[in-house]
């Protein structure tokens, strides 16, 4: 009787600490060679491959992002050719911030709002080493 009594109290609180343990883990998906144009003035001057990942929320299924990889990959080499991610003082370096943003929207688009956190750039490899020209102050 005891027993069972002592039972009972151990039970209800171990119901209660396993939904906590069993929550699912954030995830993330890595987007590599994505090839993104540099332009200045109109002008392609580089091409920069990036390697991202995109930090998604507990308990969204990866699969599901992967299954989206390329309609998101599509849009983000769209959306390089209507604005340059590049930075104006060096050819060979993509803006992440502004990249990190495009994607985050993207990702809203065709994953849903929300199910990816944050965008992490892992590595930015140019096509090759450009010299950048100093712009000249405008007089």
């Amino acid at each position: 009787m005891i027993l069972a009594l002592a039972a009972m109290w151990v039970v209800p609180s171990m119901a209660n600490a396993s939904p906590e343990a069993s929550v699912p883990e954030a995830a993330w998906v890595t987007m590599t060679g994505v090839g993104l144009p540099v332009f200045i003035d109109g002008r392609v001057r580089n091409h920069i491959f990036v390697e991202m990942k995109l930090h998604l929320k507990a308990g969204f299924a990866v699969e599901k992002a992967r299954a989206k990889d390329t309609v998101m990959r599509d849009a983000l080499v769209r959306e390089g050719h209507r604005r340059s991610f590049g930075m104006a003082d060096n050819w060979n370096r993509i803006d992440e911030r502004a990249l990190a943003t495009a994607v985050m929207q993207i990702a809203a688009t065709h994953l849903g709002r929300g199910n990816v956190v944050r965008v992490e750039i892992v590595r930015q490899t140019p096509r090759r080493r450009v010299r950048t020209v100093p712009v000249a102050p405008a007089r």
